[in-house]
């Protein structure tokens, strides 16, 4: 009960790792506004963090949108009382809505519409979130901030260029943002997730067996096993629990003296 009666925001909380953040931070005594694009998607997570005998609200949001990201935070404001935690979890590869072929990761051939689409969900989306709760946390004097990016945005990943240079942002926008809000004893961090299997594993993993010998005739799931297998010293995947226990402990009293800090979750592909 780490957290309990705090109440904690999370974008893109309807799936993959956003709804392991809600579950763990529910877990721990959080009431949790679930916060995601696909309304179902959000109440469906927030039904089960009701179920844990916490208090749970689902907001359909935009994060590209800067009305949506402000009308998140005052409605969670108006229908929970307070505000101690905001998570930053929505995010997309930039290849969803396309067929998949080989050369389709190269650089020339990433439109502009996919690099939009990914700079403004995974990095402005970050940004419109932040800049929305920063009054109300410098007003309290106190705050959570995390913002997730990836091990992708530490090092560059061969084929997902745009989703790399988007979390890469994250880390450095988190750094100067935990720079600016220190003084208002807020802390400021970034979780940097490794393997997790979610939905878009599957994608990820079609376009890998497209494009690289390596990973030819595998299907999505056994492209992740060999991913797993190659790059993780642990030698498992990650979940989005395992996420979500990060994130509970820095929104923690426990990380009181963190700030500015990207954590690596990825069971030792990165050490720095």
């Amino acid at each position: 009960m780490r957290l309990k009666d705090r109440v904690a925001i999370v974008t893109g909380g309807g799936g993959g790792i956003g709804e392991g953040i809600c579950l763990s931070m529910g877990r721990e005594g959080a009431h949790v506004v679930v916060s995601d694009q696909n309304q179902l998607m959000a109440e469906k997570v927030a039904g089960e963090i009701s179920k844990l005998g916490r208090k749970a609200l689902a907001i359909q949001t935009n994060v590209r949108m800067a009305k949506d990201c402000k009308d998140l935070i005052d409605l969670s404001l108006k229908e929970m009382g307070q505000i101690d935690i905001l998570v930053c979890s929505a995010g997309i590869p930039g290849y969803s809505n396309k067929s998949i072929t080989e050369g389709m990761t190269r650089i020339e051939n990433i439109s502009e519409d996919d690099w939009d689409s990914v700079i403004e969900t995974n990095l402005k989306g970050v940004f419109l979130c932040n800049r929305a709760i920063i009054p109300y946390f410098k007003e309290r004097k106190k705050g959570k901030i995390i913002n997730i990016a990836s091990i992708a945005g530490r090092r560059g990943s061969d084929w997902i260029p745009h989703y790399s240079a988007s979390k890469a942002g994250v880390i450095i926008f988190s750094q100067v943002v935990a720079t600016q809000l220190a003084r208002y004893n807020i802390n400021v961090n970034t979780i940097c997730p490794g393997l997790v299997w979610t939905a878009m594993s599957i994608t990820q993993g079609k376009i890998l067996a497209a494009e690289y010998p390596q990973f030819r005739g595998m299907d999505p799931t056994e492209v992740f096993n060999e991913n797993v297998r190659t790059r993780v010293l642990l030698g498992r995947p990650q979940t989005p629990e395992s996420i979500g226990n990060a994130a509970v402990f820095l929104a923690s009293d426990e990380s009181q003296d963190i700030t500015g800090q990207a954590l690596n979750v990825d069971g030792g592909i990165i050490f720095n």
